[in-house]
């Protein structure tokens, strides 16, 4: 009975006309590029998410390296100031003069610069003008006096200069 039904079958497409037998093909065919095209539309999405993802977490990554690293510098910033401190008061002290110079060394070594403040040109990206002052003697939007150090890693700023500011 299957034979019967295959071969019946079979004749069936026999009578339609070739014609019809190519446009059904073609449409077919179509609607296997139409696929094919989707697939490949997803495949590359899929693989752009991926890309993107990647690099997404390595910047992740290294963000937090760069946030714990300046962290850990901001956690040895009062040790810097507490030795600037002592030797404005007793300048004399080997010992002090030997641990300051040690700090600035090593923070040397790791990338850490203070920032130059005192009868430079005020930069808001540097400093934080805590004071303001007129005096007609200096140049106009000058750091007068620095208050407590700002520090730079590499370009990123660590901590702002705070200085008092004229004119």
């Amino acid at each position: 009975m299957e034979k019967e039904m295959n071969k019946a079958a079979e004749e069936a497409v026999d009578e339609i006309p070739a014609e019809e037998q190519e446009a059904v093909a073609e449409n077919e065919t179509d609607s296997l590029k139409a696929q094919l095209a989707e697939a490949n539309d997803k495949y590359l999405r899929l693989a752009a998410e991926y890309d993107n993802f990647r690099k997404r977490s390595a910047k992740e990554k290294s963000d937090a390296y760069a946030d714990a690293y300046s962290d850990a510098i901001k956690a040895l910033l009062p040790l810097a100031d507490a030795l600037d401190k002592a030797n404005e008061f007793n300048p004399e002290d080997e010992g002090i003069k030997a641990l300051s110079k040690l700090l600035t060394d090593t923070f040397a070594k790791i990338g850490v610069t203070p920032i130059e403040s005192d009868g430079k040109e005020f930069d808001p990206n540097l400093h934080n003008a805590i004071m303001h002052e007129e005096d007609g003697s200096m140049g106009e939007n000058l750091v007068a006096q620095t208050f407590q150090k700002g520090y730079l890693l590499g370009e990123k700023v660590i901590r702002h200069a705070m200085v008092k500011v004229v004119n």
